[in-house]
């Protein structure tokens, strides 16, 4: 039995309150806190802050994550405690209306573990081809690549997924011309962004950092130590600064890549951004009465970062603005319900069906090469896109145009499997809901947990009577039956350790931060601030009475 579905289009708005903390690209956004996260992070902490200063604020959320460790599998036996170890959802868990977005995130995330986790045993830049740097082994052709070489669409799948659900209750309060709580809204997400997204990096980079240094862990990524303790504390928070706002991107790429993660964290300061531009167009938007208005502003933002180059800010609003979209068929389809002689197209399934598979075909799409300043290598079964666009320019060398490709494949795979109830029943899948859980976890984890397993990879190679050293069998004559076969041994053995690492960081890490974030925001806000500023000017105006 899978998890089942609550019928939340019937529901008041504050059960729809689709909390941009638990909910969006990157993030986990189940809608489903289990007990013990409830009962021994939020009970507390979420009540009302004390006034005992800042230092509560750290011992609330250090001694509640120190009590979850003490977290007893909900069910005894060998499945419960496969489930605690692992993470992994229970029976009957009811998810919400956007629960499929959760999944989707999910399958994204484990596209780029697999992105990442093909390198060295396959060459996914190389498209499908008989001329120079082009290989002619079948699974380079398209959809076939695109089961392991579309973790940039998946990245951009990512940002899509965040614009809708960082939008989506503002988008629901501002239908409602519910100005106030609309507002309301916004400035607690803002407050809050910043800690859900950075303080996972920044506690996940220092314990690297120094389990590197003191235990001489393999590093995820090359890089030169520092001759000193101290030295290597300097250098890795100049790491981590380097990922706060303002951002430079992407003239300072280089910059975001923190070594002590691998360099996977560098979307988490473009996640930022575009957080922020979203909620920027919403204030832009709060005050607007027409839809149409409303719209066709939000469509030429999305046009407007196209043309900047700014696909991260485009992808966002193009979230937003399918978001807003399916708000509207929702309460359309509710008045419909009452107009028995409704009846829906049925050209409408097929052409879903037709979004999904070009944007999964797109998704595939190789890496560009340029043969000059304005030009880019053939790509057979893409050159039908990528030249035209070569032709009139857009392929230059300072512009990111594969990402603005990349950004529509993703939109229509987002867009179809929302509006399509079959696709949107397997991202709601207990498995696929359980990726979506640990997408955080997984998505920041997997390059450090690569390094730890190369003695797996060894070993795997070894077995198969492969030379063991070897860490380019693109370039390698040998069986590709061998090679495979010691490719899936290293996986299993991958995919395992990865989501035991991904739950523990969803547990210990992606949680904690959410309470953190509303800590922080309550205690800001906490009614004790304004009795204690204006308590000087009542005593000033008792002494003033006094003296009179």
């Amino acid at each position: 039995m899978e998890a089942t579905q609550s019928n939340e289009s019937a529901a008041p708005l504050d059960a729809l309150d689709i909390d941009e903390t638990e909910a969006d690209g990157l993030l986990r956004g189940d809608g489903h806190q289990p007990s013990h996260f409830n009962n021994r992070f939020a009970s507390d902490s979420l009540s009302g802050m004390p006034n005992s200063g800042k230092a509560n604020i750290v011992l609330q959320w250090i001694s509640a994550l120190f009590r979850s460790l003490t977290i007893k599998p909900a069910r005894p036996g060998l499945r419960g405690t496969v489930r605690a170890i692992f993470n992994y959802p229970e029976r009957g868990t009811s998810l919400r209306d956007t629960a499929w977005l959760d999944g989707l995130r999910g399958l994204a995330a484990f596209e780029v573990f697999i992105f990442h986790y093909i390198d060295g045993w396959l060459d996914r830049t190389t498209p499908w081809g008989h001329g120079e740097h082009m290989r002619s082994e079948w699974y380079y052709l398209p959809i076939f690549r695109t089961f392991y070489a579309s973790g940039d669409a998946a990245v951009c799948l990512f940002f899509g997924i965040s614009g809708y659900v960082l939008s989506y209750r503002m988008l629901s309060l501002l239908r409602q011309r519910r100005q106030e709580k609309l507002l309301t809204a916004l400035s607690s997400a803002v407050f809050r962004r910043a800690i859900r997204l950075y303080m996972p990096v920044f506690i996940e980079t220092f314990i690297l950092m120094l389990l590197v240094r003191l235990f001489d862990l393999p590093k995820p990524t090359p890089y030169e130590s520092a001759p000193t303790l101290f030295a290597e504390l300097k250098a890795w928070c100049v790491r981590f600064i380097h990922l706060l706002p303002p951002l430079r991107y992407p003239d300072r790429f280089d910059k975001l890549l923190n070594p002590y993660d691998g360099g996977i964290s560098w979307t988490i300061p473009l996640e930022y951004y575009g957080s922020m531009y979203v909620y920027t167009t919403v204030l832009l938007l709060s005050q607007l009465p027409s839809i149409v208005v409303r719209r066709c502003l939000a469509v030429a933002l999305a046009i407007h970062g196209f043309v900047k180059d700014d696909w991260i800010a485009s992808q966002f609003v193009m979230g937003m603005i399918f978001a807003d979209y399916q708000l509207e068929r929702r309460d359309a389809s509710q008045s419909q319900l009452k107009d028995s002689s409704h009846k829906p197209s049925r050209f409408r399934p097929w052409l879903l069906g037709l979004m999904f598979a070009f944007g999964f075909y797109l998704s595939g799409l190789p890496g560009s090469t340029h043969v000059s300043d304005t030009e880019v290598a053939p790509r057979p079964f893409f050159d039908w896109l990528a030249q035209p666009l070569t032709n009139v320019g857009l392929y230059s060398k300072d512009r990111q145009t594969d990402r603005y490709i990349l950004c529509i494949a993703a939109m229509f795979c987002m867009i179809s499997v929302g509006e399509t109830p079959a696709l949107r029943r397997l991202a709601e899948l207990r498995i696929v809901q359980y990726l979506g859980r640990i997408s955080f976890g997984l998505y920041l984890c997997h390059i450090f947990v690569r390094a730890l397993l190369e003695p797996v990879r060894r070993a795997s190679l070894a077995l198969l009577g492969l030379p063991p050293g070897e860490t380019d069998w693109i370039k390698v004559e040998a069986g590709t039956g061998q090679v495979f076969v010691a490719y899936v041994l290293f996986m299993v053995v991958a995919l395992f350790t990865n989501f035991f690492v991904a739950g523990i960081f969803e547990r210990y890490l992606d949680r904690p931060s959410v309470l953190l974030g509303r800590i922080v925001e309550n205690w800001c806000r906490s009614p004790a601030w304004k009795a204690s500023e204006q308590l000087p000017t009542q005593r000033s105006s008792a002494v003033g009475l006094a003296s009179t």
